[in-house]
């Protein structure tokens, strides 16, 4: 049976809004894209509401990392905490609903999982940003709710980080949820370890000269909400962080590291994993050194210790460049450092047992770099 809400009018009176399906999916699709807040994170999580970017929609998904695109996903978002949330939606009288749905998005995730990475993500979160005449930067700002600068590299560090741990969010969106879906999606919830498993049923209800749209979260149990909020990590302190590494080795060359960025005012970005060291210089930070806690490469293959450059769409200017050419050779010429660079990055790293024989270099060379940028 069609609902119906009321609104009250300057008179006094009540106007009917009758509850109206969805014409096509893609009229819901496009309102899911321009607006993801109707997704409505603090349903989800009322003591930390969830906000949400919009990647792209359609983003392709291939069977392997070898081979091009095999599916597509309606929407790809990303929340505060850097969780890849895939989205799939339907009209509630799509038989794909009642019978496909589940088993094409797990497929999706299990492949995404194994196929996407961190970096292509951001080209093209950054490119379909512009393409809207947005900036990307800023977009970020207010999804991370802050007036700074946003920590972009570290976001974007934690989004691999969470693709590697195979952390992400399945919606289903439907302007109606059938029982036997809300069944197995509150199944799926409390049964999935790492990745949370929702449905949200948006309802549309029109007057004569509005709409009204009301989200629904399905999927939550109060077992199901301390669960999730138990599985969810915190960032690292420096004091955790030399704690959890694996010897006193690798505690005492990470502690010699910090030392020297701590003296030559740089910045420290504590992600789940790992450390970025960062210089300010001409008005932008560029990170110059990661120490992550495992050898599991992370975003853009950082792990142990890693040493290097990289930046988004927007090159330094020139005389920056000349500073990080003349650090990255030094680290290039070194026989003990492994070559990890691809794409826009120039990275080098080396375990923790290695770098303790080479902890002089390492640190004369960090300290000439991050001094050097802060005084650019």
């Amino acid at each position: 049976m069609a609902e119906r809400i009321y609104t009250r009018n300057e008179r006094g009176g009540l106007e009917p809004l009758e509850e109206e399906m969805f014409s096509t999916e893609d009229e819901l699709q496009a309102l899911i894209a321009d607006y993801p807040e109707l997704l409505d994170g603090e349903q989800m999580r009322p003591d930390d509401p969830i906000r949400w970017i919009l990647v792209t929609r359609e983003q392709g998904i291939a069977e392997s990392s070898d081979l091009g695109d095999r599916w597509s996903l309606d929407h790809l978002i990303i929340d505060q905490d850097a969780v890849p949330t895939l989205v799939e939606v339907k009209r509630g009288s799509s038989s794909e609903l009642r019978r496909t749905i589940v088993g094409q998005l797990l497929e999706y995730a299990a492949h995404a999982a194994e196929t996407w990475t961190a970096d292509e993500l951001r080209r093209t979160f950054e490119n379909e940003s512009r393409k809207k005449n947005a900036n990307p930067d800023e977009l970020l700002a207010r999804l991370l709710g802050t007036d700074d600068e946003p920590d972009v590299d570290g976001f974007w560090e934690t989004v691999a980080t969470n693709l590697a741990a195979k952390r992400l969010r399945l919606l289903f969106v439907a302007d109606e949820i059938p029982d036997p879906l809300e069944r197995v999606v509150v199944f799926l919830n409390t049964q999935m370890a790492h990745i949370e498993v929702l449905a949200v049923e948006v309802k549309q209800f029109r007057g004569d000269a509005i709409q009204a749209v009301v989200p629904r979260v399905i999927g939550r149990t109060a077992a199901d909400t301390e669960g999730i909020r138990s599985r969810r990590r915190r960032k690292l302190t420096r004091e955790f962080f030399l704690e959890e590494l694996p010897s006193e080795e690798a505690r005492m060359v990470a502690g010699r590291i910090l030392a020297v960025a701590d003296r030559a005012g740089a910045t420290l970005a504590w992600g789940e994993r790992t450390v970025s060291i960062r210089a300010r210089c001409s008005g932008r930070l560029l990170t110059v050194a990661w120490l992550s806690l495992t050898s599991v490469p992370g975003w853009a293959g950082v792990r142990d210790i890693t040493f290097g450059t990289a930046w988004g769409q927007q090159p330094p200017d020139s005389d920056v460049l000349a500073l990080l050419e003349k650090w990255t050779k030094q680290l290039s010429d070194a026989s003990f450092t492994q070559d990890i660079s691809e794409g826009g990055t120039k990275l080098w790293t080396v375990p923790y047992d290695v770098a303790a024989a080479h902890t002089d270099f390492f640190a004369g060379c960090l300290e000439d770099i991050l001094l050097e940028l802060r005084a650019n």
